[in-house]
């Protein structure tokens, strides 16, 4: 963690002896390229560390601080009905020279998630659907630290590049039932791309992640306390290691790699193949550290995209795509006492299979002080989620369809102003949900509740300000606003985030 914790403080060092090879780089033209929104639709590239080194023009370094406040009424229990936060950020990406790149990013945050119901732990949608949980629940207060830095170098026709992430959570709550989760993340990736032909980039990349989580629930009252399930999916538990089990540990690994080919100059095509794998176990540290559960998760994902440039219009069209299957085991055991489980077997029975399309477009135009684009978009979702005994299902299809459209200006004295409009509709046209309502009546009632709301078509409404600007004290300061609003037929989300920082 030491280590993470110097990346930036490294960077910014290395970054006083480069000045004058900045001199070019002018503040309006790192803040276009900030916003670019050709930029963003061809970042897909920088999953392999050795391509940053094409992934901007100009250097950059910008800092902020940020809140956050959302109201989610219409949200499964799990994750609450909204956020309070605030935190601060801090990222650089250094050209050194024409053939290094050097980056990093330190962040952290704190606040509150509100009105978690059915789920004690932290990481919700990455150790799903084996969590403790009870009716009662509460605000959960949080604290997030994250840290990240990487390298690439270009030698002769071959770039290499290197990039390490470390984060680290703490979630807990005040009053019973009182969990106390502490999360942490690290991994590191490694990548190599090889000029082909002096026409295009043949890239692959490798990346392992190690995730571990412990947590701990006690109560104070003594006037008793709710019963703690331990979940396994759907609403359904195992009632063997439910009621007094308080205490867990999850550890996971993840491996992934993938293929790329792409122009090196301006990006103008790229495809990229990618795979990964995800293993979670978890341990009931209470019973000499007993492996209640496991998951197993495979996802194959891909994107490409071509781009057309004529006089100042650009156009092009890109797809992304993921299939995701995740599985999920429980292991069986034999109660001889209180304090010894023995393993008699294991048996399969959740599984959730997800599967993403969509299909972008980008019309871009305008002049050096004044750029609009045109970001029209198609997607089809597919979710089916299944626990096998007793049988739960929900199967989900849904088409979302949408457009944003964003307008970049600059003034005098390189004022810049960003403005991005959004409206999308997410349209549920096929839905179906088999519950085994055998259960306790407030797990059934939660699982209703969670269906109609995973169930229901919405339409969303952004908008998103960014004022870039000079004052005596801070120079090239900027603020920024984002509100988000989401309709569904009974009710609404809304969030709602403000930035302060400064670009240089």
């Amino acid at each position: 963690m030491k280590y993470f914790l110097s990346i930036p403080a490294l960077l910014l060092s290395m970054l006083s002896t480069k000045i004058s090879a900045q001199i070019n780089d002018t503040i309006a033209d790192k803040i276009h390229e900030e916003y670019s929104s050709e930029r963003l639709f061809k970042s897909r590239i920088n999953v392999n560390p050795a391509s940053n080194i094409d992934a901007r023009k100009h250097s950059i370094t910008m800092f902020n601080l940020f809140t956050e406040i959302s109201n989610t009424p219409l949200e499964i229990q799990q994750k609450g009905k909204g956020k309070n936060l605030w935190g601060a950020e801090a990222r650089t990406l250094q050209k050194l020279d024409n053939q290094t790149v050097v980056w990093g990013n330190a962040s952290y945050s704190q606040g509150k998630s509100k009105q978690v119901v059915w789920n004690e732990n932290a990481d919700y949608d990455l150790i799903y659907p084996y969590v403790a949980a009870d009716s009662v629940g509460g605000d959960m207060k949080f604290e997030n630290y994250s840290f990240s830095g990487g390298y690439s170098k270009q030698i002769n026709t071959f770039t290499i590049g290197i990039t390490g992430r470390y984060r680290a959570s703490l979630s807990y709550r005040d009053v019973d039932p009182r969990p106390k989760n502490t999360t942490a993340n690290f991994s590191l990736a490694l990548g190599v791309n090889k000029m082909m032909f002096r026409k295009f980039k043949v890239g692959v990349y490798l990346d392992a992640e190690k995730y571990t989580q412990k947590h701990y629930l006690s109560f104070v009252s003594n006037q008793g306390f709710p019963t703690i399930y331990n979940m396994g999916g759907l609403g359904n538990y195992n009632e063997l290691l439910s009621g007094k089990l308080r205490q867990a540990y999850y550890e996971g690994w993840s491996y992934s790699g993938g293929l790329q080919i792409f122009e090196p100059s301006n990006r103008n095509w790229y495809i990229n193949i990618g795979l990964r794998k995800f293993t979670l176990d978890k341990l009931l540290t209470e019973y000499t550290d007993l492996n209640a559960s496991k998951i197993n998760e495979q996802q194959f994902s891909f994107s490409l995209g071509k781009f057309f440039e004529t006089g100042k219009l650009l156009w092009g069209i890109s797809m992304d795509g993921t299939s995701t299957e995740r599985k999920g085991t429980e292991n069986l055991f034999l109660n001889d006492n209180s304090r010894n489980y023995l393993k008699i077997g294991s048996v399969e029975k959740y599984s959730h299979k997800m599967n993403n399309v969509l299909l972008k477009g980008l019309l871009k135009f305008g002049n050096g002080n004044v750029k609009s684009s045109i970001l029209p978009y198609v997607g089809w979702m597919q979710s089916k989620e299944k626990y096998t005994s007793p049988l739960s299902t929900i199967d989900l299809s849904s088409l979302i369809y949408g457009s944003d459209y964003q307008w970049v200006k600059t003034f005098k004295n390189n004022q810049t102003l960003s403005v991005l409009l959004g409206l999308s509709v997410t349209d549920v046209y096929n839905k179906n949900g088999v519950f085994n309502n055998s259960g306790k009546p407030s797990i059934n009632q939660m699982l209703q509740e969670n269906y109609a709301y995973q169930s229901s078509g919405f339409w969303q409404s952004k908008l998103d300000i960014n004022f870039h600007f000079s004052v005596p004290v801070i120079k090239n300061a900027y603020v920024g606003t984002k509100i988000i609003y989401s309709n569904f037929n009974n009710g609404n989300n809304v969030l709602f985030a403000a930035t302060i920082g400064s670009i240089f």
